[in-house]
C-alpha cells in the first residue's frame, strides 16, 4: 500500500493535537504592571496594583477615576510591543487594536470583549446601541486576570507591553497614555 503525503499530512497533524507527549502546549499570561505615563488631568490611576494571587496568577486590583466625560473628540486604540529575552527593549508587533473614535471604540471593540472583564469590574456594560459619552466617574477592578485560553497559541512567549493613547482628533495630539506589561509562557499540558 501506497502512502500520498497528503494522509500522511493529516496523520501527523492528528498524532500531534492528540497525543498530549508530543506537543499539546497551553498559554499563560500573568500580569506584571501597570503605567500610567500621562494624561493625569483625564485619568487618576494611582490606585491601580497588580498583585500576587497565588503562586501561579497575578491580578489587577484598585480604583480608576476618569475626569471627564469621554465622547468623539477623542479616539482610542491600543498596541503591542514585545521583548523576547525580557530586557526593556521592546519591538513593535504588528497586532493592535485599531484607533478609532471614543465612541465608536466602545461600541466596537469595547463591547465585543467586555464579557473578558465586566466580572471583575463594575465598568458599564454596552449594548448594540454603544453609550455615548461614556461617564466620568471611579471605576473599580477587583482580582481581574488575563483569560489565557483566548491568546491564540502562535502568540510567541516573551514580555509584552500592550500600550493605550488617547487622542484628539482634530489636532493629533496625546492627551493620555497607559502600559500593561505581562509575562507569556507556554507549557506542555
Amino acid at each position: 500500500m501506497r502512502l500520498t503525503i497528503l494522509p500522511l499530512a493529516i496523520v501527523t497533524v492528528a498524532v500531534y493535537f492528540l497525543e498530549p507527549s508530543t506537543g499539546l502546549m497551553k498559554v499563560i499570561v500573568d500580569f506584571d504592571r501597570w503605567e500610567h505615563i500621562n494624561g493625569s488631568d483625564i485619568f487618576n490611576m494611582d490606585k491601580l496594583r497588580v498583585r500576587k494571587f497565588n503562586r501561579t496568577l497575578s491580578v489587577l486590583n484598585g480604583t480608576g477615576i476618569l475626569l471627564i466625560d469621554l465622547s468623539d473628540k477623542y479616539e482610542y486604540g491600543l498596541s503591542f510591543s514585545r521583548s523576547a529575552q525580557g530586557n526593556s527593549q521592546y519591538d513593535a508587533y504588528p497586532m493592535k487594536i485599531a484607533s478609532r473614535p471614543f465612541c465608536e471604540f466602545i461600541k466596537t471593540h469595547y463591547r465585543e470583549y467586555q464579557d473578558y472583564f465586566l466580572n471583575f469590574t463594575n465598568l458599564p456594560s454596552v449594548t448594540e446601541e454603544g453609550l455615548c459619552p461614556f461617564p466620568k466617574g471611579e471605576y473599580w477592578v477587583k482580582d481581574a486576570f488575563i483569560d489565557s485560553s483566548k491568546i491564540p497559541i502562535v502568540v510567541p512567549e516573551g514580555f509584552w507591553r500592550a500600550q493605550t493613547e488617547l487622542r484628539i482628533i482634530d489636532t493629533g495630539e496625546i492627551v493620555a497614555r497607559g502600559a500593561m506589561y505581562v509575562k507569556l509562557t507556554k507549557e506542555y499540558v
